[in-house]
């Protein structure tokens, strides 16, 4: 029974030949934790997130494909869980802006095309000269070949699109480091950090 199953009890990850984790322990994954309202809160441990999940304080909304074990039940290893009460989201600590956070936010991917690569730079989304603003929602990053093209016009004039709405991005997820985990498992958060009422 679920109900017996607790944070104590042994847990090992089903690691075969491939998969995209590899770690000693599940307090060592880190799982994104959304409020009731599907707002990004903050991360816990694989152990807590499965303990939320077992004893029905949270469900489990993403996972990253990879099973894991006790003696007597298998789950698949949350990548993502909501909680199943409202939680008051605490006080948002505001990120500085600059160069170098944006490319963070944007993880180091041309806002315009998709590219990743070193031909990267930043570019105001409405020019300066048009009247744009220096800050969070109108700075993306953008490869050399796109910003070229965009110049001084604005994306209607350029034909451009953005792949999403530049935002201020939200605090404690801004500081995951997308090299760190596997690419599957930042795709799962990311869905998350932009958008106010769940994915998009």
């Amino acid at each position: 029974m679920l109900s017996t199953v607790n944070a104590s009890d042994v847990w090992t990850p089903d690691r075969e030949e491939g998969q995209a984790f590899s770690s000693s322990s599940l307090d060592s994954y880190k799982v994104l934790v959304l409020s009731h309202s599907y707002e990004p809160i903050h991360f816990c441990s694989g152990r807590r997130a499965v303990t939320m999940i077992l004893s029905g304080r949270a469900e489990n909304v993403e996972s990253d494909g990879l099973p894991i074990r006790s003696p007597s039940l298998t789950i698949m290893m949350p990548a993502v869980i909501r909680t199943a009460h409202f939680i008051r989201r605490p006080y948002r600590h505001r990120i500085s802006f600059s160069k170098k956070n944006v490319f963070r936010r944007d993880n180091n991917t041309c806002q315009y095309c998709g590219h990743s690569g070193r031909d990267l730079t930043v570019d105001h989304v409405i020019p300066k000269s048009r009247g744009g603003r220096t800050g969070w929602e109108n700075m993306v990053v953008a490869c050399k070949r796109c910003n070229l093209r965009k110049g001084n016009r604005t994306l209607l004039e350029s034909g451009l699109t953005l792949l999403r709405p530049p935002r201020e991005p939200q605090v404690p997820l801004f500081y995951a480091n997308p090299s760190l985990v596997p690419r599957s498992l930042w795709e799962s958060w990311k869905k998350y950090l932009y958008s106010r009422s769940g994915p998009r």
